[in-house]
């Protein structure tokens, strides 16, 4: 029988433990269910001890005390390099999940399908969300793809998730875009040939995974029916993330291993030469990164996507043969910190606050009106704080945020040039 290895690096995890019970409980086979554990731990925290598993053959266990924690992507890197043996398929996983009923079965049988019609395949992308303080009530059921939002302007791709229109009239997983660090799918040698690399602190980790996998020639698929779910933004573990426990202790390893992985990225896309010595992390040799961006619709050196891909239509994008037509083919990526303070519109009866980006003429490029909760949270004294991303045909030059009053009508504004 194959078997599987599930990828869960656990940092301070206290969904550890139920994660592990409920992968084996949900198996159709739990024989061939293997756990590849990184377990960065606090001896006072003991919601993850994991004693009662140590001597079960099909545990390897690593355990790092969390102080020494040098990001996810080093926990991913020791799982692959040290405990990967000769399972015949990884599920890279984090370490809060729920399964559904023989969710084993269900990804061999997606994978060989996949094999059988000739591609070399990876399942994979953001996992709808379970609540684990009222589960399985709260989970989400309708799977989701992964979008490109926007190019953050140290160059880093913005992934995130959506809906997929028409999920129920699927039979088969649907070709992706992208993978997701949280969920991975494929075979013992996907995991040998597309190392982690440790200097990846955290950000980028998904995109660096995708290219380097797409370069290596494999295929990506998002899968069709929810068979695992995740869980995102848990108070069970306020304040006790990597960043928040460097944080506590003046370290600020976080900042700089993603900065580091920032620059290992762009280096490795062609970029910049940062000076980094990429051996072991390199892109593959079966595809070309030139072949990612056009099956993607992405220009990495432009910042931009083509208008296809932000409309979430399956790749591979339409192949446009001339050159230079596809380089034209692509709108600008733009994003924007936005942040407005009460003491920059200290009015006390608006209506609505209209944040513009104009270009140079002022004409209108993109908007928003900040309304409802948005409003009432801001004359309470709550910044007007968030991204802004969208795509357009030229860059805005100018960002204004101008309130709405109910007596005055048009009032204060707010005006900054943007560079």
């Amino acid at each position: 029988m194959r078997t599987i290895l599930v990828h869960l690096p656990a940092y301070r995890e206290p969904e550890l433990i139920p994660t592990i019970k409920n992968c084996l409980a949900n198996a159709a086979h739990p024989d061939r269910v293997h756990f590849g554990i990184c377990r960065q731990y606090c001896e006072d925290d003991g919601f993850d001890n994991v004693d009662e598993y140590r001597d079960d053959p099909r545990f390897k266990i690593k355990d790092i005390p969390y102080e020494q924690a040098k990001g996810l992507a080093t926990a991913r890197a020791i799982i692959n390099d040290e405990l990967l043996t000769d399972e015949d398929f990884v599920c890279q996983l984090d370490s809060h999940h729920r399964f559904d009923k023989d969710w084993d079965n269900t990804l061999i049988d997606w994978y060989d399908d996949l094999k059988q019609q000739g591609h070399n395949p990876i399942i994979g992308g953001y996992l709808p969300y379970y609540n684990p303080f009222n589960d399985p009530a709260e989970r989400v059921q309708e799977p989701w793809l992964s979008e490109a939002a926007c190019f953050y302007p140290h160059g880093t791709l913005f992934i995130r998730p959506t809906g997929k229109p028409g999920w129920k009239n699927l039979d088969k997983p649907y070709p992706a875009r992208f993978l997701s660090g949280h969920f991975a799918f494929g075979s013992n040698q996907w995991a040998k040939d597309v190392r982690h690399d440790p200097n990846i602190f955290f950000a980028g980790e998904e995109i660096n995974l995708t290219v380097r996998s797409y370069t290596h020639g494999y295929d990506l698929f998002h899968p069709h029916r929810v068979v695992i779910w995740h869980a995102t933004m848990r108070e069970e573990r306020a304040g006790k993330l990597v960043w928040d426990d460097q944080s506590k202790r003046g370290d600020g390893s976080w900042h700089q291993g993603n900065d580091r992985a920032r620059s290992r990225i762009r280096q490795l896309f062609g970029l910049e030469d940062n000076g980094h010595d990429l051996q072991g992390y390199t892109l593959g040799d079966k595809r070309t990164l030139r072949d990612y961006e056009r099956y993607a619709g992405i220009h990495f050196g432009k910042k931009s996507f083509q208008k296809y891909t932000r409309e979430n239509k399956p790749p591979p994008n339409p192949t446009i043969e001339d050159q230079q037509e596809w380089e034209n083919s692509f709108m600008v990526s733009f994003y924007h910190l936005v942040n407005v303070t009460r003491d920059e519109l200290p009015g006390d009866d608006y209506e609505s606050i209209l944040i513009a980006f104009d270009d140079e003429q002022g004409n209108g490029l993109h908007s928003k009106s900040i309304t409802g909760v948005e409003l009432n949270n801001f004359m309470k004294g709550k910044n007007i704080h968030y991204e802004e991303m969208f795509l357009t045909d030229k860059p805005p030059v100018r960002f204004v945020a101008w309130a709405v009053s109910k007596s005055k009508g048009w009032a204060e504004r707010v005006e900054r040039s943007i560079s």
